[in-house]
């Protein structure tokens, strides 16, 4: 197929995978006429209201290990491009260092890709709160989401896209109406797709004003501090399995209160927002071509899903496989059931 072949290709959901999905088609085939279909975008999706540090974890992302870390590798390359762009204000990346600690040494909560991760010296050690036994240094990437999306969806305009707000309640919407479809629903994929291998895990954040802090700190695998461009983050939770939107202050104290143990300067700044938000995590993260039976009609459809606490580190790595097996069924009579990447 020539790369100027005009195919409609609709991408569903308009979180960072969604955005990034997109783009990366667009890219590629810039004669495509790509609509996001979603009822949520920016400040109305789960990913405006991540942290967005690029802290790729093993405990966070469930998959093949190889794959992974070529998404980190290729999704760390697009944001340092950002970065070193005079774009990266606007778009909301800037670079942050961090310190990593704990009474206990888990490889599991050390990055997985960065600028670089180095261990700390027990007289570092010694001057970080709670007696750590172990601890790490790691120089890495802030993308703030809030900037990050309208940036990304200005983009996606400017290359023609189009965008559709619509809630999709069954497949029977928008059966037949595209060539091809790129499913970046996230949770929403559980119902629409019958993905039984999704599962949701709750987090709550709390932003505060507190320009003074200027490095980020992990005390564990949900306790942090990340400054930002316009405010600091302080997190978090955990909640495997829940989906409720709990916005229980005796959480949300909780969180306040781990955070002040690491810093306790930071009881004096003002609080500017509290979020829960729905992680969309899976089994392992889905990237595969299924060709879905509806209504007697023949959906081909590339599943980019599951990216749990790690959608933003692994957002652009993904879009570009996702955008690969659009290819593969642009270039070949897809007969399969399943083609896994």
């Amino acid at each position: 197929m020539d790369n100027n072949q005009r195919k409609s290709i609709a991408v569903l959901g308009a979180g960072v995978v969604g955005l990034s999905s997109a783009i990366n088609i667009q890219k590629l085939y810039p004669r495509a006429e790509v609509t996001i279909i979603a009822d949520k975008f920016n400040s109305d999706t789960t990913s405006d209201g991540a942290a967005g540090i690029f802290r790729p974890t093993s405990i966070k992302t469930n998959g093949d290990t190889a794959i992974i870390r070529k998404w980190c590798k290729d999704s760390f390359k697009w944001y340092h491009s950002i970065w070193k762009s005079e774009e990266a204000p606007t778009a909301g990346v800037h670079r942050v260092g961090g310190y990593l600690y704990g009474r206990e040494e888990c490889e599991d909560h050390t990055p997985l890709y960065c600028y670089e991760t180095r261990k700390l010296s027990k007289d570092e050690l010694s001057f970080l709160p709670g007696e750590p036994r172990y601890g790490y240094f790691t120089d890495t990437l802030m993308i703030e989401c809030r900037r990050y999306l309208p940036w990304l969806l200005q983009w996606f305009h400017k290359n023609g896209g189009k965008t559709r707000v619509e809630k999709i309640e069954s497949l029977s919407q928008i059966v037949n109406q595209y060539d091809i479809y790129v499913n970046c629903l996230g949770l929403g994929a559980r119902e629409l797709f019958e993905d039984k291998e999704m599962f949701p895990v709750r987090g709550h954040l709390i932003r505060v004003q507190a320009p003074w802090v200027m490095n980020a700190y992990f005390a564990d695998s949900s306790t942090y501090i990340y400054p930002g461009q316009d405010d600091v983050v302080l997190g978090g939770t955990r909640h495997v399995g829940e989906e409720s939107l709990d916005y229980s202050e005796n959480t949300f104290n909780d969180v306040l209160h781990r955070c002040y143990q690491i810093l306790p300067g930071l009881k004096s700044a003002p609080i500017v927002r509290k979020w829960v938000g729905i992680r969309p995590h899976r089994t392992s993260i889905r990237t595969e071509i299924e060709l879905k039976k509806v209504d007697g009609h023949i959906m081909k459809v590339v599943h980019n899903v599951g990216h749990g606490g790690d959608g933003v580190a692994l957002s652009w790595g993904s879009a570009i496989t996702a955008t690969k097996l659009v290819t593969q069924i642009l270039y070949s009579d897809v007969t399969i059931a399943r083609s896994k990447l």
